[in-house]
């Protein structure tokens, strides 16, 4: 009786082992395209109009991947995800920083790869608060959005090196008039690495 139940207690084993391995080959990465990932920026932006701001922004996006054309290319991406605002008003000498945590959802629109480089047209819209107002005079929550493009090039698998040249805008919508509150603009270049 008692040997009886090692004997099945064992078939079990063997059957759930089986089971595991023949899952993991059937869902590995190579057979299945990722369609969850993770990408993480740092981006510098500069306004060299009259604003005369900088901000140094890093950010951390979740990604959900859409519409492959092979395992490791997609076509479209959508992401949420936080980052961290340094900007630098024009006032003040030295220029004193204003730390800002914005809460961004973007969109990636892809181009079929070429090798293992694709061009991709990118645009984020988000709602930031800093710590103080900005800019001085404006509001704590500002509205903003990045629009541009970029290069991303593919190590392996799922592992993506990019580049991106964007325009940043931010603004509280005229919240106190535009004499008061303005509304900002830069252009800047980000980089980053997409797992």
């Amino acid at each position: 009786m008692q040997q009886e139940r090692i004997l099945v207690s064992k078939k079990y084993i063997r059957i759930i082992i089986f089971l595991c391995l023949f899952n993991s080959v059937l869902y590995s990465q190579e057979n299945k395209p990722s369609y969850f990932g993770h990408r993480v920026t740092i981006g510098n932006y500069n306004s060299f109009w009259e604003d005369d701001i900088g901000i140094i922004e890093a950010g951390y996006d979740f990604i959900i991947n859409f519409l492959y054309i092979a395992p490791e290319y997609n076509i479209l991406d959508f992401g949420i995800g936080l980052s961290g605002l340094f900007a630098f008003d024009k006032l003040g000498n030295p220029r004193q920083p204003v730390l800002g945590l914005g809460l961004n959802g973007g969109m990636r629109l892809y181009t079929p790869a070429l090798r293992k480089t694709r061009i991709f047209l990118e645009g984020v819209m988000s709602l930031v608060t800093y710590a103080k107002e900005f800019p001085e005079n404006g509001t704590i929550v500002n509205g903003g959005w990045h629009l541009g493009g970029g290069i991303e090039y593919n190590i392996e698998n799922a592992t993506k090196l990019f580049s991106k040249i964007l325009w940043f805008h931010t603004s509280n919508n005229d919240v106190y008039g535009r004499d008061r509150n303005p509304s900002i603009n830069a252009v800047g270049i980000a980089a980053g690495i997409q797992l």
